[in-house]
């Protein structure tokens, strides 16, 4: 039986991830793990005020955890986030009833528990990942002495193996897979959920950026057209020129609302963007009052 991979997004509680796991690589995205006999346990969080680290975590993670010591705008804004991502599962740890504040929303499939439980239900956790091919987002980046550029993931989908050639995308560039490690340890392959590093031959850091997208093939484009759906909390009208953040993966760019017919919008993007069809994005304000969460929607 092969070990459990689990990534967990914490929000509301930076602490209570330091306290779960050991401290990773920490920038606006704050990243902590444990293995034991249980699994493998990543947990994240944004460590910022700005939106993107927000977006970004949501798309790295299998689950949620909500964390309400009381209410503030700042969960608000993360609920409604949480919210348009739609999970099956997540957990919600609160002495506050929040009954009516996430009636209608997809956190009434979250159950409340006590934060010392927390440890044990994830081990209780299945994810049922499917069959797909590779989606490998890039979220950190780095030059290692006598080894050379090392970039860290989170396996959405597919596999990789030592020596496979893939692509970069957007960048459109490929490269060989020198080594592949997890949990510090060399390994052959990669499966998805894994949180893994790799050693890459032909590409350097300094043409790398958070978000892209390790893979076989996806498709770029500096526009794309959503099937959207407005946040009921979002109380601005969207038109034809606003400037948004778009959030795809680990993607998350300035971009213009180009035109806008019934529930499609066609956004153009401030640099070019990989993404799948049927991939689900947030849409999200520029301005600095919350919440910033415009909507989602689907790549058509």
């Amino acid at each position: 039986m092969s070990i459990m991979h689990l990534t967990i997004g914490i929000y509301g509680n930076i602490e209570l991830a330091s306290k779960l796991g050991k401290k990773g690589t920490m920038n606006d995205i704050a990243i902590f793990n444990h293995g034991s006999s249980e699994g493998v346990f990543t947990y994240v969080c944004p460590d910022s005020e700005k939106i993107q680290p927000l977006l970004q975590t949501l798309h790295m993670i299998d689950l949620p955890v909500l964390v309400v010591k009381e209410l503030t705008k700042e969960i608000g804004e993360m609920l409604l986030a949480i919210d348009e991502m739609d999970f099956e599962k997540g957990f919600i740890i609160t002495d506050l009833d929040l009954s009516s504040l996430i009636k209608g929303t997809s956190l009434e499939r979250f159950r409340k528990i006590e934060e010392n439980q927390l440890r044990e239900e994830l081990s209780k956790v299945i994810i049922e990942r499917k069959e797909d091919s590779l989606v490998l987002p890039i979220d950190n980046y780095f030059n290692v002495k006598s080894v050379g550029t090392v970039i860290l993931s989170i396996m959405r989908s597919g596999s990789i193996k030592k020596y496979d050639k893939v692509m970069i995308e957007p960048l459109g560039k490929e490269v060989v897979v020198k080594g592949i490690q997890s949990q510090d340890k060399d390994i052959e392959q990669a499966d998805a959920g894994m949180r893994i590093g790799l050693s890459l031959k032909g590409v350097e850091i300094d043409e790398l950026k958070r978000g892209f997208v390790i893979c076989k093939n996806m498709k770029k484009s500096n526009a794309i057209k959503i099937r959207f759906r407005k946040n009921k909390f979002f109380r601005q009208d969207i038109k034809q020129g606003m400037p948004v953040f778009v959030s795809i993966g680990l993607q998350a760019m300035s971009s213009i609302i180009e035109d806008i017919k019934d529930n499609e919008i066609t956004i153009k993007t401030n640099q070019p963007v990989a993404y799948r069809d049927s991939e689900k994005c947030i849409l999200a304000s520029q301005s600095e009052q919350l919440p910033r969460i415009i909507g989602s929607g689907i790549i058509v």
